[in-house]
């Protein structure tokens, strides 16, 4: 077990309580800090998990709207720089006109003119003044795109799983025609099978072809008979006539 240290008695003022959660924060900084840390540290001295909460949401709102500020103004200047480079291009053009042609000089009225507009401008964008409405505004504006391109990122999931139904359905079509294709073979090889193993056996070649070999002999030998009894009933005639 350990002993207390010299200062487990000591009592801390706000101030210092605050100012040693700093250092803490500041010594942490490489790590960072978990939510669940932070509340867990704070529950430690004695502040509610609500009240945690309750700040962090309060800081999260500062923040946000420092960062509408931040770019409310950053906004302003691109457009203050933008309008300039136009005055700029367009007087110088109309100066280039003027100059190149007869008569009075003209160009310096709409220079003015467009110069006090100019001024005005640059007042306004080059103020570090934003009024709340307009902080409120470039957080509903942020919200707003926030929304559209979570609705953006859902679509594209939604798409993307659409597409790998798809996938998964074609290849089991797939699979399932290569499955039909092998069962039909097979079944065809086996009726094959069977239908060769019930057939008669063929005549062997060698009987075959010497059937084919005797038959004619056969059919000569009875024509040379026929022949001899034709040549003997004429001799018998023959030696009837004489005498």
């Amino acid at each position: 077990m350990t002993k207390p240290g010299k200062q487990s008695g000591r009592q801390y003022t706000e101030a210092e309580v605050r100012a040693i959660l700093e250092r803490a924060l500041r010594d942490a900084q490489t790590r960072g800090v978990s939510h669940d840390e932070l509340v867990a540290a704070a529950e430690e001295i004695g502040i509610s998990r609500a009240a945690i909460e309750a700040a962090s949401r309060g800081i999260e709102h500062v923040q946000g709207e420092e960062e509408a500020r931040v770019a409310i103004l950053a906004r302003r200047r691109k457009e203050f720089r933008s309008h300039l480079f136009s005055y700029l291009l367009v007087n110088a053009f109309l100066f280039a006109v003027n100059a190149l042609t007869d008569g009075p000089w003209w160009f310096f009225w709409p220079l003015l003119g467009w110069g006090l507009g100019l001024a005005f401008h640059a007042l306004g964008a080059l103020s570090s003044d934003v009024s709340p409405p307009q902080i409120r505004g470039e957080l509903e504006r942020s919200a707003a795109q926030a929304r559209k391109e979570q609705h953006r990122r859902l679509k594209e999931q939604r798409e993307a799983e659409r597409l790998e139904r798809k996938e998964r359905l074609e290849q089991s079509a797939e699979d399932f025609g290569h499955a039909v294709e092998e069962g039909v073979a097979t079944v065809l090889s086996r009726i094959a099978k069977e239908i060769r193993g019930s057939a008669p056996p063929p005549a062997p070649v060698e009987v075959a072809s010497k059937r084919s070999r005797i038959a004619p002999l056969d059919a000569g030998e009875a024509d040379s008979e026929e022949l001899g009894e034709e040549e003997a009933d004429r001799a018998a005639r023959r030696g009837r006539g004489g005498r």
